[in-house]
C-alpha cells in the first residue's frame, strides 16, 4: 500500500477544480493512517486525534485520503474502536458533523 496524495490538495497552480490545500506535513501523517487503517468494503478508515479519515484506491494499491465525519465510519468499525477504548464518545459526538 502506497499514499499518494491527490494533485487538487497540493499544486495550488494546476488549472480546472482545486481542492483546499493540505500542509505538507500531513503526508507524513497520511501514509502513516494508511499503514494503521482498516479495510471496510472498497474503502479504508483510520483515526488520529479523535478525528477520522477514509482512504480509496485509485492505482495499483494507490491510495488517497481525507477527513470524513464519525458518521461516515461504518457502524461496526466505530463500535469495535469504542469498546477496544481507542476513540471516546466525546470523540465521536465532536466529529459526528464536520466540515471536511
Amino acid at each position: 500500500m502506497e499514499y499518494q496524495s491527490n494533485p487538487k490538495h497540493t499544486e495550488p497552480w494546476q488549472t480546472g477544480r482545486k481542492g483546499s490545500l493540505c500542509p505538507k506535513e500531513m503526508k507524513l501523517l497520511a501514509a502513516g493512517l494508511l499503514e494503521k487503517s482498516e479495510l471496510v468494503g472498497k474503502k479504508r478508515f483510520a483515526f488520529q486525534d479523535g478525528r477520522p479519515y477514509c482512504a480509496q484506491q485509485h492505482g495499483d494499491d494507490l491510495w488517497h485520503g481525507y477527513p470524513v465525519s464519525w458518521k461516515e465510519v461504518p457502524a461496526e468499525l466505530r463500535n469495535k474502536w469504542k469498546r477496544a477504548k481507542l476513540i471516546t464518545k466525546r470523540e465521536i459526538d465532536r466529529y459526528w458533523e464536520c466540515d471536511t
